[in-house]
This record gives structure tokens, sequence and C-alpha cells, in this order.
């Protein structure tokens, strides 16, 4: 039986790319399925960055929020029909949102939820390290962001949650995806 990830994406360019390329990667080495769940706000930017037909081609099920349990990514999810769930790029609204206790979209809700049962959460804020970084638009030109004092406190209250991994580096996805395989 191949493994199911559901796989949440919010509306960050920042790491979309890399993020892109993790869930292609995970497809083609390992025996398992990523189930695509999109927040409205990343189905523009994936459209902004041309990347929503790639996303298409490269995954069976991708799925777009219509209201915060529509698709019923929440239910399955704690009923165990998925191994994990991984948000990824989350922009800094999806995190302070989570990390506040807001579940009125498809992604915070179904982490809420999940968070209620022993199906772990994974999120990878694209905001979280202190100082600037440089982020690539779609033209291809670079914009340097500073990253807010709020965001990082935001990040913070993540990390002390029960039933919530916060990944620091994109790559640790990849482990977690290996340690699951053999548990």
């Amino acid at each position: 039986m191949v493994d199911k990830i559901a796989w949440g994406i919010t509306g960050s360019g920042d790491f979309m790319r890399e993020s892109l390329d993790m869930m292609e990667d995970i497809v083609a080495r390992y025996d398992m399925r990523i189930d695509i769940f999109l927040s409205r706000e990343a189905e523009v930017v994936l459209k902004f960055y041309h990347y929503m037909n790639e996303l298409k081609e490269n995954f069976s099920k991708v799925f777009t929020e219509q209201g915060p349990n529509i698709p019923f990514l929440s239910g399955k999810l704690q009923i165990g029909k998925y191994r994990m769930f991984i948000i990824c790029p989350a922009t800094a609204n999806t995190v302070a949102k989570i990390a506040h206790g807001i579940a009125d979209s498809l992604i915070t809700n179904s982490a809420a939820q999940t968070m209620k049962v022993d199906v772990p959460v994974y999120i990878f804020p694209v905001d979280q390290k202190q100082g600037e970084i440089l982020t690539t638009l779609p033209d291809g030109s670079e914009l340097k962001i500073h990253m807010r004092d709020v965001d990082l406190k935001n990040v913070q209250i993540l990390k002390d949650m029960k039933g919530i991994t916060v990944l620091e580096e994109l790559n640790k996805i990849n482990d977690i995806i290996l340690g699951h395989l053999f548990t």
C-alpha cells in the first residue's frame, strides 16, 4: 500500500520553487503519494510564477480551498488517511493564525484539527530567521525581505505547540519522510 501525505501550500512565492522540487523528488524516490491542498492565495501565487501547470502535471490530486472544510481535509487527516500533514511553504499569515488558534481557512483548520490526533503536522515557515533574505521574483530578479519581529515570535509559539514540528530547513522534510517510512 502506498503511503499518502497531505501537503498544504500557502501563498508564498518565497521557497515555492524549492518546495515543488522537494515534492517531485519525494514522489520520484519513494513509494509515496502526495495530495496537494492549496490555499486560495497559493493558487494565485502558483499561477503568477507559472508553476500551476507543472503542479497539476506532476500530482494527480490537487485541491484548491473553497472554505475551511472544503475539500474535507481535516476529517481525512484525523482518521489517518494521511501519514502526515506538511505545510510548506507557510506564509507568516498562516503561521500567525495557527499560533493564535485561528482556524478559518483550509490549511489552518486542517492543522488545528490534526493537532488533536496523533497525525504529525510539519510546518516550514518562510519567515523564521532574523535578518534579511533574498527571494526570487517570477521574472528572475531578486527582492530583499526583512523579517518582522512579530513573525519570528509567532514561529517560536509554533515551536512550543504540541503536535507541530517547525522545520528550520526545507531539506529536513526528506529526513522526516525517511523516518516515517521505517516506522
